[in-house]
């Protein structure tokens, strides 16, 4: 047996990681001086309450070596091969804190592998890992295989209000000022794991998120059409549900599915934040 692991920053839907045994590692969030586990004991919601409350924005950690040890080592005990892949290298220590751990344990069924992403696209990755499980694949055939896919992932976001960023230390005050001012709304993308502003969109945000998803449409003539990923921290839950309908009516993708982002993401990009993100064909 194989089994694909990752950690909590993955935001799948909670059946789509029991449907393929997917087993997540809680990255932990920090409000004051209280750590929390993200998806075990803290909410978005919790934290945008936190920080309108406080003005404070939460932290986010990485696991230990030590936890990542005794992570890997639960799924080692069945005799089963492991194939983990995380949050970035280039975003978190997390992944070199498991590629320590798989050091330290030394065991040749252990596999590691850089998403180069976050959020669903992430998910995209582990859920394509599944998929070749299924059909049969080796640990090391597989581990192949994603490495080449993790450079044809496509994950990107469009941010209402840059209040997080900013207080994260993402943005300058000014540009803060001056984007909020404008109602600018800066598309943030993943290039070679790491985020960058591609472009910005002006107007209100229910209204440029459309023009946001044309782009990103029309941006590769080689989309991968088996499963599409709208991932959003957006409280009004009809605008989202248009959106998924939006991007179904472009007969694209087999599969359009809405997810929450999980308290990690939430930390770094506010409420008012959405996502599309898809996989590429070679």
């Amino acid at each position: 047996m194989i089994r694909i692991c990752t950690d909590s920053c993955v935001d799948i839907n909670k059946n789509q990681i029991e449907e393929n045994n997917i087993a997540v590692i809680p990255l932990c969030v920090i409000l004051e001086d209280k750590e929390y586990l993200d998806g075990v004991n803290i909410t978005p919601s919790q934290i945008f309450s936190y920080v309108k409350e406080t003005g404070k924005l939460p932290k986010t950690a990485a696991r230990s070596i030590e936890d990542f040890k005794n992570f890997f080592s639960t799924l080692l005990e069945n005799g089963d091969d492991v194939i983990y892949t995380g949050i970035s290298s280039k975003l978190s220590s997390a992944f070199n804190n498991a590629c320590q751990a798989q050091k330290e344990l030394n065991n040749g069924r252990l596999h590691i592998v850089d998403s180069k992403s976050l959020s669903t696209g992430i998910g995209l990755l582990v859920l394509y890992a599944s998929s070749l499980v299924k059909e049969g694949y080796s640990a090391n055939e597989i581990c192949k295989k994603l490495e080449k896919q993790a450079n044809l992932n496509q994950a990107s976001f469009v941010v209402d209000k840059l209040d997080f960023l900013y207080k994260g230390g993402r943005c300058s005050a000014m540009a803060k000022f001056g984007a909020n001012l404008l109602k600018i709304k800066p598309r943030l993308e993943l290039v070679d794991g790491v985020i960058e502003n591609t472009a910005k969109y002006m107007g209100k945000f229910q209204s440029i998120v459309y023009k946001y998803i044309d782009d990103m449409l029309e941006k590769h003539k080689n989309i991968k059409k088996d499963l599409c990923f709208i991932t959003h921290t957006c409280s009004d839950s009809k605008f989202v549900e248009q959106v998924v309908e939006y991007v179904k009516s472009k007969n694209i993708f087999d599969e359009v599915v809405s997810s929450i982002a999980g308290s990690t993401i939430s930390c770094h990009c506010g409420e008012n934040t959405l996502g599309i993100l898809y996989l590429l064909e070679k």
